[in-house]
């Protein structure tokens, strides 16, 4: 049987009944929430315990989601789009929404330093976009200043392909102007190239102070609760292989010149700065910022107001429309990234609905695994493929399932019907 919804006037009129909340989880900035579960799980793993004052360390990803969701264009992940979320430090992506949730490499990092030092935008596993230039942005410091070593800097002075240093090196050169020199007064801090990584087009050598944070214990967030384990499950996963050696420079900082060692990395660019204390003398760069700002410019995306279907459980009706057993359909106000396209509308709006986290209303999919791998919209039907566990525990979850899913599908104009698939099958209440 295939599960065909059609919009009742109920809908419509219950579009004004609606509640102007933001609640997730954690505050995040600019209350924008997490795209996914998987998203979030990453973030608190190293992040939460910063963000909750248990720990006084830097920031591996930032304070919370500097943008919701948003879909860019991937030519090999279903429909060419993939679901994509900045940070300050870097940019979270799913390539592939029918992965393990459970592999760590299910989310990956995007190649952020990459495309900038190359002025190449990736848009598949080997496509690219060369039409931007490399990035004028300084790596560290300042944003606003631009001299300095910027990514477009790294590429002028070609520093991708400089030999990895010997292992056990002191570390004194610096990147002055156009030029590498050496500078003795560097060698007081004792810096030194410590892990050597070659292979894949790379020859670099990672500088002891980055060698060192990458393979650090500390508190992390896991499995809800905090413990002491390795920062990063892998020392790569974060940062990716390195693409320079590691050189010192004077930045401004708060417009005070200061001292920094600095290192990028496929996915980050690392700073050590000795006069910082501990737990923030390494600091990941603010390379999802910096991205953001190259790929989008200062206005970035438009967002746009949409409404998502939450559940009020035995409510008969008072705050919205009643349905199920007892329960009423309550909209609450939230916001999106406006797509072109009304299938990436219906997408990015499920995919908000997925991850919702609200204080007082329930949301069946809250934790759930669960993912928009395709959708297609034509003639007034919405067709919408989910893969991954439903979040579906018992008899009322059934109903609830569907009219979140059709109530928040069904606000955009183009949708009057909804089609739902589960793991490629059509979906059956009956049988979850």
């Amino acid at each position: 049987m295939k599960l065909l919804l059609r919009k009742p006037l109920a809908i419509a009129l219950a579009l004004g009944l609606t509640l102007s909340v933001f609640a997730p989880a954690v505050a995040q900035e600019e209350e924008n929430f997490f795209g996914n579960q998987s998203f979030e799980e990453r973030w608190e793993r190293t992040d939460r315990p910063v963000h909750e004052n248990q720990v006084d360390r830097t920031w591996m990803w930032g304070p919370g989601p500097m943008t919701g969701t948003i879909l860019e264009e991937y030519a090999d992940s279903p429909d060419g789009v993939r679901q994509v979320q900045y940070f300050d430090k870097s940019r979270m992506e799913i390539n592939d929404p029918t992965a393990d949730p459970g592999d760590l490499w299910q989310v990956t990092n995007g190649l952020l330093v990459v495309e900038m030092v190359e002025g190449a935008i990736q848009t598949g596993d080997d496509e690219f976009d060369w039409s931007p230039d490399p990035a004028n942005i300084p790596i560290a410091g300042d944003v606003d200043v631009i001299p300095g070593v910027t990514y477009a800097k790294i590429n002028e002075l070609d520093l991708r392909h400089v030999g990895g240093r010997e292992e056990g090196t002191l570390i004194n050169e610096a990147v002055r102007e156009d030029d590498i020199v050496t500078d003795t007064q560097y060698d007081e801090y004792g810096v030194t190239a410590m892990y050597h990584v070659e292979g894949d087009g790379v020859d670099n050598t990672v500088a002891s102070p980055f060698w060192g944070f990458m393979n650090e214990q500390g508190l992390v967030y896991q499995d809800g609760d905090y413990v002491t384990d390795d920062l990063f499950l892998n020392p790569f996963y974060a940062t990716g292989l390195p693409i320079t050696e590691a050189y010192w420079s004077t930045v401004l900082v708060d417009d005070f010149p200061t001292d920094v060692l600095w290192q990028c990395f496929e996915r980050r660019c690392l700073t050590y700065t000795p006069d910082n204390p501990d737990g923030w003398q390494v600091e990941s760069g603010n390379v999802g910022m910096h991205y953001y700002l190259w790929r989008y410019g200062d206005h970035g995306h438009t967002t746009t107001d949409i409404q998502l279907g939450l559940v009020a459980i035995g409510d008969e009706g008072q705050q919205g429309y009643e349905f199920g057993m007892n329960d009423s359909l309550v909209y609450v106000d939230a916001q999106m990234h406006q797509q072109v396209t009304p299938e990436n509308n219906v997408r990015v709006a499920l995919q908000t609905l997925f991850s919702y986290q609200h204080p007082e209303l329930y949301n069946v999919f809250e934790g759930a695994p669960i993912f928009v791998h395709t959708v297609g919209v034509s003639d007034g039907v919405a067709s919408i493929w989910l893969v991954g566990d439903p979040g579906i525990v018992g008899a009322g979850d059934d109903p609830r399932f569907v009219e979140q899913i059709f109530s928040t599908a069904a606000q955009f104009d183009e949708v009057d019907d909804v089609e739902i698939y589960l793991n490629g099958e059509e979906f059956d209440p009956g049988q979850q």
